[in-house]
């Protein structure tokens, strides 16, 4: 920084020596004077790009050499002595815990629960069940047939006006039938009526697997009246007891 304050003097003086008359008057000298701010400039440059914010730098090694130096140090940083230490809550000296007699653990025996049958055997059931009444929905058409010697009426056969629920299952099991080629389902041609015909054996094994096709009718409450109601239906005409 000295020989920074000492270029910045030496140009204030140059520039209080004259004015602009004398320097052309002497025109040497003020090449003269020219070199020196020159000069003086860059000495300021390199002095400003020396100067750091970090002055005080950490360096071990001049730290490891002033503790050689001075091996007082380590007595003002750590003093020998040591702090007196206290107990908050006095000495440490606990009484032993009091033994409690130990009550017998009694052995509680749970209660044996109900057995269940497993729920397989509800749904195999159920499911005999149904098959069952579809093999017998199809015995009570063929029977049907072989007295009349004519197609059966196909709301006739599956409404029942006194029962929704049996009416659905009637149409379910029809469908059941028809899917696997043991009932027939044509529509009248006056009207476009279903009507049910059964499936010989011949033409069974005749059959296509191909050619399977089931027939649902969707039906609501407000239906089923309608049509209990359009065909006259008094009495169920198939009444098959489970």
């Amino acid at each position: 920084m000295k020989p920074t304050a000492r270029a910045v003097s030496e140009v204030k003086a140059l520039r209080a020596e004259g004015g602009l008359e004398e320097s052309a008057r002497h025109p040497g000298e003020g090449y003269l004077d020219s070199r020196v701010l020159h000069a003086a400039s860059n000495l300021a440059i390199r002095c400003s790009e020396a100067v750091s914010g970090n002055v005080n730098t950490y360096d071990k090694h001049e730290l490891a050499q002033h503790i050689r130096q001075n091996p007082s140090f380590w007595q003002f940083a750590f003093p020998s002595e040591a702090p007196a230490f206290s107990y908050v809550f006095g000495t440490f000296s606990p009484s032993p815990p009091e033994q409690r007699p130990r009550a017998r653990r009694q052995v509680q025996r749970q209660q044996l629960a109900e057995l269940k049958a497993p729920e397989t055997v509800d749904k195999l059931e159920k499911t005999e069940e149904g098959s069952n009444m579809v093999s017998r929905v199809n015995r009570f058409i063929t029977k049907w047939y072989k007295q009349h010697q004519k197609a059966l009426s196909y709301f006739h056969c599956v409404l029942d006006p006194d029962s929704f629920s049996r009416s659905v299952e009637n149409i379910y099991h029809v469908s059941f039938l028809v899917k696997d080629g043991m009932l027939a389902v044509e529509l009248d041609e006056e009207h476009g009526l279903p009507f049910i015909t059964p499936v010989s054996s011949t033409q069974q094994e005749r059959r296509d697997i191909n050619d399977e096709k089931q027939f649902i009718v969707s039906i609501d409450m407000q239906r089923w009246q309608d049509l209990v109601k359009a065909f006259d239906i008094r009495k169920p005409l198939m009444v098959l007891k489970k």
